[in-house]
Parts: C-alpha cells; sequence; structure tokens
C-alpha cells in the first residue's frame, strides 16, 4: 500500500481564485452534449428525488410531494449517502405520514406563554427525534429534530404549509435566498425569528438551490433560473477543468491549495447560473450533468481515491482487538466518508486524511487499475480538459478540497474507446437502464 505525501499549501493569504468562463462553455457544452445523447454514464445514473425513491402512499404532484422534498434537504448537507437518505425518509414517510404535516407543528394560539412554548418544543422535538431515530436517520439528529419542528411550522404560519409557494412566482436567486436563508435559532437553542416569514433551519445557498431543483425537476413549480447547488461533486469538476482557477499560478503551481473558501464557492454559483442564462439551459440539465459525472466516474476513479486513518480503529487493531467492521477494514479501498456511510452505525475515532492512496506508478502498471481508469477518465467527455486528480477524503476530513497532482492518464492504448470517436457521435445508440432519469435541458422560460 502506497500512500502519497499530503500536498498542501498552508499559507494561502492574498490568493485571488477567478472563473474562466470560455472554459466554462466548452466544459459545460460537452456534458450537456453527452447528457442531451442520454450517453455514458448518464444512461445508467439516478437522483435522489426520482420516483423510485418517493413514497407508495403520496401523490405526486401535490403539496406533500413537495413538504417531502422540502425536508429531504436536511440529508443533502453531507453526513449520508443521498439515495440513502432517501429511502430512509420514504420508509418513515410511508410509516408515519401524519409527521411531515406541517400544520402539526403550530403552538396553541390560546396558550403563548414561555412554559408552554418551551413544553411544546421539547415534546415535538422528542417525537421527530423517536421517529428519524426509527427510521436510521439519526444522524445529525441532534441538529435535524428541532430543524424539522422549526421549519415545518415556519410553513404552516406563513406558507401555506406549502414550500412551491417560496419559488412560484420564480423569483431571481438573490430573492429567493432572502427568503429562505436567516437566522433561526439563538446561541442558547432557543428557536428566534418565528414571526417572520423569512429564514429556515441550515437553509444555506447550496439547500436553497437544491430545494429550487428538485421543485423544478420535479414539475412542482415553473422552472428558472438558479446556479445549480454547489456541493464537493460540482466543485470537484469546476477544479480539476480549470473553469476556477487561481489568479497568477500555472494548473501546476496551484497544486496544494484550498479550493474551498466563500469566495470560490460564490463563484461556483456565479459560474453555472450564468451559463444556463447564457445558453438558455435548464439548471437541472446542468446540474444533473456535473453531479452525476462527478458522482458515477470521478469517485470511482482509482487517482482519486484517498487514504483515510481513523486514529481509534488503529488503536483497537494494536491492542489486538476488532471493531465491528473487522480487521481489513481499517483502511478503506476508497474512502469512506461522512457522505458514503451513516455515521451514527459506523462507530469512529478521529480521522486523519494522509494523501492519495495509489502512486502514479500503481495506476499504470496494474491491470485492475488500468480497467478502473478507462471505465472512469478513459469514457469520461471532459477528458480533455482535466488537470488534476482530487480525492474526497480531504474534503470530509478536513474540509479541504485540494488538487493533489496532476491527473494520472489511462495509456493512450486505452483511450481509444468507441464511445469517444468522432465517427460516432451522431449515431451512437446508448442502452437506457431502468428507473434512469434524465433531466430537462432545453430551457422553456
Amino acid at each position: 500500500m502506497n500512500q502519497s505525501n499530503v500536498v498542501y499549501q498552508a499559507n494561502q493569504k492574498g490568493l485571488r481564485f477567478y472563473v474562466d468562463f470560455e472554459r466554462a462553455k466548452q466544459v459545460f457544452d460537452a456534458l450537456i452534449a453527452r447528457l442531451r445523447e442520454k450517453g455514458y454514464p448518464y444512461n445508467q445514473a439516478h437522483v435522489p428525488q426520482a420516483d423510485q425513491f418517493l413514497p407508495s402512499n403520496m401523490q405526486r404532484g401535490s403539496r406533500e410531494h413537495a413538504v417531502f422534498l422540502f425536508m429531504l434537504c436536511f440529508w443533502m448537507r453531507g453526513g449520508v449517502e443521498s439515495d440513502t437518505a432517501a429511502l430512509f425518509l420514504k420508509q418513515m414517510y410511508e410509516g408515519s405520514p401524519s409527521t411531515f404535516v406541517p400544520e402539526s407543528y403550530l403552538y396553541d394560539e390560546s396558550d403563548q406563554s414561555p412554559e408552554y412554548v418551551a413544553g411544546r418544543n421539547e415534546s415535538l422535538i422528542r417525537e421527530v427525534t423517536q421517529a428519524l431515530t426509527a427510521n436510521r436517520l439519526g444522524q445529525r439528529v441532534e441538529e435535524n429534530a428541532p430543524g424539522w419542528v422549526y421549519n415545518m411550522r415556519k410553513l404552516a404560519r406563513h406558507w401555506g404549509g406549502d414550500p412551491r409557494r417560496l419559488m412560484n412566482d420564480k423569483p431571481e436567486f438573490a430573492v429567493l435566498t432572502k427568503r429562505i436563508i436567516g437566522k433561526t435559532c439563538g446561541n442558547d437553542g432557543v428557536f428566534i425569528n418565528e414571526d417572520s416569514p423569512n429564514g429556515f433551519r441550515f437553509f444555506k445557498e447550496k439547500m436553497t438551490a437544491m430545494i429550487a431543483y428538485f421543485l423544478m425537476d420535479t414539475g412542482l413549480v415553473p422552472m428558472f433560473y438558479t446556479p445549480v447547488p454547489v456541493d464537493f461533486h460540482v466543485l470537484r469538476l469546476l477544479v480539476s477543468n480549470l473553469i476556477i482557477r487561481v489568479k497568477g499560478k500555472s494548473p501546476e503551481e496551484a497544486l496544494g491549495i484550498d479550493f474551498m473558501p466563500a469566495e470560490v464557492l460564490r463563484l461556483a454559483r456565479q459560474v453555472t447560473e450564468w451559463y444556463c442564462k447564457e445558453r438558455k439551459i435548464s439548471p437541472i440539465a446542468l446540474c444533473d450533468s456535473l453531479w452525476l459525472l462527478s458522482r458515477e466516474l470521478c469517485r470511482r476513479n482509482p487517482g482519486n481515491s484517498g487514504y483515510v486513518l481513523d486514529e481509534k480503529r488503529k488503536q483497537d487493531r494494536e491492542n489486538g482487538r476488532r471493531t465491528a467492521l473487522g480487521k481489513d477494514n481499517l483502511f478503506s479501498d476508497t474512502v469512506t466518508t461522512p457522505d458514503e456511510s451513516l455515521a451514527s452505525e459506523t462507530p469512529t475515532g478521529r480521522k486523519r486524511y494522509q494523501g492519495l492512496r495509489y502512486t502514479k506508478e500503481d495506476l499504470v502498471s496494474k491491470p485492475g487499475f488500468l480497467r478502473r481508469l478507462e471505465e472512469t477518465c478513459g469514457r469520461c467527455p471532459v477528458k480533455a480538459t482535466c488537470v488534476y486528480n482530487i480525492s474526497a477524503g480531504h474534503y470530509y476530513v478536513g474540509g479541504a478540497l485540494v488538487p493533489e497532482r496532476m491527473r494520472v492518464e489511462p495509456p493512450p492504448s486505452l483511450q481509444d474507446h468507441f464511445l469517444d470517436q468522432a465517427g460516432f457521435s451522431g449515431t451512437q445508440k446508448f442502452p437506457v437502464y431502468p428507473n434512469v432519469r434524465f433531466a430537462e435541458i432545453d430551457f422553456h422560460g
């Protein structure tokens, strides 16, 4: 096992980031073209709001559908794999649909005493905590249960219990963020600003774009322009394809720089919304083309595989004990991160990121790695513009998105795959797998 050294530029004071808009057009156009033709990997990918992840006892296109997706956003902050969260929330709705009724969280208007309010909140939070935990959604339950109560009540009091009312008027994203983002909790944990229609717990720019994406994609609200929800997957593509860069630095000189400052996230929102307006492309299509590619290909690329060390498991092993995960799982083949496993079911100690897991020599010399490179980088529609290997481990353990080396490419003999041959560009016929849902591409505003 050969882990590389972590390349990290500790002093990043004074760095200035910028967007290469022409590069963005080039990269996004290539992704949209592959998505439009239902090509690999989109022909076998799915999204967490797809029909198979929705409750069987919920009417599609209803207010209840919108509320379900609104609450699903809680688990889009990271910590649980998105499909897993959707399945468990589906299970919770099927067993207890009344938990998803916003009006059931209102106060009794005849009694507004501090004692009543505190007792009512405590009782509701306890009930939601039990429901979430029983349905294997216990990760961050100490945050999500109070947030559930607060957001449901605010929906009922100010928005008719219907998230669609937040955006039925097709607002500018700046307006939508003012409606959804706001201070909702005091330092003592007590709910504040409940009399204001604006502000929902744990919603920042990413989740605001996420709920707009969910509701537009499912046809619950009209289509309008927004940025895509910028998470690690999306940002990795923007950085690795040099859409977001560091002023005055070559790609090689930018190795080891953290691309997770707030300014980079703002630039990512700016360029994705700009592209949708420039090309008159649905933000649903752009979101899927970015997020699904990173999730389906970049995550499986062995060149991006990170090495995470859990100190507690290491100590247990050294002391001769075995954890519930077993002897051979001390080091995961791919990074086991909060985004890929239920933290509440995987007892861990303190994780430390150690660097990329495999050397360049490993990747280009071993048949198993070569095959995986061919299946990921070798078939990627933007391999001509992608320059970095970026592991999820550094982000999920340390909160940093860091290009650690120039991307290891498959040997030329493995890059002549028929999917990338120009002669097939107008005649490609890709099989579409069951349960695959394609985003709307042409914008109809």
